[in-house]
């Protein structure tokens, strides 16, 4: 075919006059199923269980990161790791303690450059089964560890194939959604990780007692199990991108799995080839995703894929300077300094059953725990039902300003605290402020991934969120450094009054970011002005209809 002027092939007067895009089929769909009302619940079951799939893979690493303090807390752990199977000494919290909980944040910092990498070269889905079979190995293996070193190496791998998870889970939950409930599926879907460290806890009341006795190794094994059971159902629910397809120039494919989710929903109508090729051609700000679109209408058929999945991944490996490209460092910064100090206030998190424990409260210490996590569900019920309406920069800046307070007040509590004369009203108090910091971690988690993961392209969508997640992640596992001694010194005010710092310097970064509230996501090169043209034009679009309701009774 000549390379003369580009033409949209098939065209066939059958196709619509308005070409949809993927965006269009998957909206159009889901509006149609939900004005069936609860009974599309039922029928459309095949839909929502890739979401649950997705939610539970969430919820598997959660259970990951968190098993950590209940582990930490056992008094047979201490023992047989902690102590070198030595009956003589103190647990080592400071350098073997610290490691433990931090190797997998070490893990997760090199995974999360790899991880997102490999999501945008390999697929969402494949990368998201690899972390899940290989964390259910992973967690059987570490039920057997022996000594610190082993623990702490399958940690780190554990950690590393946490990063491949969450790569996938985040951008598939964003690419698969309807656009105009995109912010309240990410936010179930990330919220889900409450169901981890939910599970976690109850194994630990279940397990360990409130004297800290039990099989450490029974805990580890069951602590396995979700990401078991997340693999076998997204295995079998859980499509690929079609997203991902079209940043490939794949569109039959892209074009034959967004028919698979509308069908998911109950839509008969049959997104063909031939009109997401004439979508493409009129689209007026095409990106990259598009741009392999028309060389695949150009050439008459979808571009060979002529590099070998390894030479690919280099090469999109040595490319990351994209997330900071044609005015993305305006975004990607900001995101990362917000990732920064919210991993950073959140390793305090991982010692909240010792403290517990160590402060000597009339009220069982994993029980805590347990309404501890508990309190995450008000948080998941605020999040998802304000961030379609204040965005999600106001929920991340209402989470950090929380976490300000009740660690602030906490710090002084826990300073003031006397052991020997603890109370049950002063467990309680300890409890509520406690539960309220962690609806403020709550909020900032879903607000700033559901931030992340709409603000790159497609075609750097995983690539931009596993950049700025390493970052926050290589300071997650350094300050555990600084946690671990104050531990191991009884400075439990001082672990509070640290991740108060941490949270009130989260704060002020996230007023640096950018909110994508009713923002599509885009495919473009340039994604920092594609954004503020999508901004304008809300803008303009709201000031007409304001303007027509008052003046002439009309509603736009």
């Amino acid at each position: 075919m000549c390379s003369g002027e580009l033409r949209p092939l098939n065209d066939t007067t059958d196709a619509p006059s308005s070409p949809r895009s993927i965006d269009d089929v998957i909206e159009n769909a889901y509006s149609s199923s939900a004005i069936n009302g609860s009974k599309a619940i039922m029928q459309n079951w095949r839909f929502y269980i890739m979401f649950f799939a997705l939610g539970l893979a969430n919820s598997a690493d959660s259970a990951e990161m968190g098993s950590t303090g209940s582990v930490m807390a056992s008094s047979q752990f201490q023992q047989d790791i902690l102590q070198g199977n030595s009956d003589a000494g103190s647990p080592d919290f400071a350098w073997r303690g610290a490691a433990i909980a931090s190797a997998h944040l070490g893990g997760m910092l090199i995974s999360g450059l790899l991880a997102g990498v490999l999501a945008d070269v390999w697929g969402r889905r494949s990368t998201l089964l690899l972390g899940l079979a290989c964390n259910s190995l992973i967690g059987i293996l570490s039920s057997m560890a022996r000594t610190a070193t082993e623990l702490i190496f399958l940690r780190f791998c554990c950690g590393v194939m946490i990063g491949l998870v969450i790569a996938g889970v985040v951008t598939l939950s964003a690419e698969v959604s309807p656009p105009s409930k995109r912010g309240r599926f990410m936010s179930l879907v990330a919220s889900c990780y409450t169901l981890g460290y939910l599970y976690i806890s109850l194994w630990a009341m279940v397990i360990f007692q409130s004297t800290g006795s039990g099989n450490w190794r029974m805990f580890v094994f069951v602590n396995a199990l979700p990401s078991m059971l997340a693999f076998a159902i997204a295995f079998f629910h859980c499509p690929e991108s079609p997203r991902f397809f079209l940043s490939k120039g794949m569109l039959k494919e892209a074009a034959h799995v967004t028919n698979a989710i509308a069908s998911k929903i109950g839509s008969v109508e049959k997104y063909t080839e031939q009109e997401l090729r004439k979508y493409l051609f009129q689209a007026k700000a095409l990106g990259r995703a598009s741009i392999l679109g028309k060389d695949a209408m150009q050439h008459g058929e979808e571009e060979d894929d002529i590099k070998s999945l390894p030479q690919e991944f280099i090469e999109k490996l040595l490319s990351l300077n994209q997330v900071y490209d044609n005015g993305m460092y305006k975004y990607t910064v900001p995101l990362q300094l917000a990732y920064i100090f919210l991993t950073l206030t959140t390793g305090a998190n991982f010692w909240w059953t010792k403290i517990f424990m160590a402060l000597r409260l009339p009220i069982d210490p994993f029980a805590m725990s347990f309404m501890h996590t508990l309190s995450q569900i008000p948080a998941i019920l605020l999040a998802t039902y304000l961030i379609d309406k204040i965005g999600r920069r106001g929920i991340l800046t209402m989470g950090c300003s929380i976490m300000c307070v009740m660690l602030f007040l906490l710090s002084r509590i826990i300073n003031n605290h006397n052991s020997e004369e603890s109370t049950t009203s002063e467990a309680l108090i300890i409890l509520t402020l406690a539960n309220l910091n962690t609806v403020g971690l709550a909020l900032g988690w879903l607000g700033l991934d559901c931030l992340c993961a709409e603000s790159f392209p497609t075609v750097i969508r995983s690539t931009g969120s596993s950049v700025c997640k390493a970052t926050g992640r290589v300071f997650g596992f350094l300050v555990q450094f600084v946690y671990g001694p104050l531990i191991s010194k009884n400075h439990y005010s001082w672990v509070v009054g640290v991740g108060c710092i941490f949270a009130a310097a989260g704060l002020l970064a996230s007023f640096q970011t950018f909110d994508t509230l009713n923002i599509d996501l885009n495919d473009h090169l340039d994604p920092a002005e594609a954004v503020k043209k999508e901004a304008m034009r809300h803008e303009k679009q709201s000031k007409r209809a304001s303007i027509a309701k008052k003046y002439f009774a009309i509603e736009v």
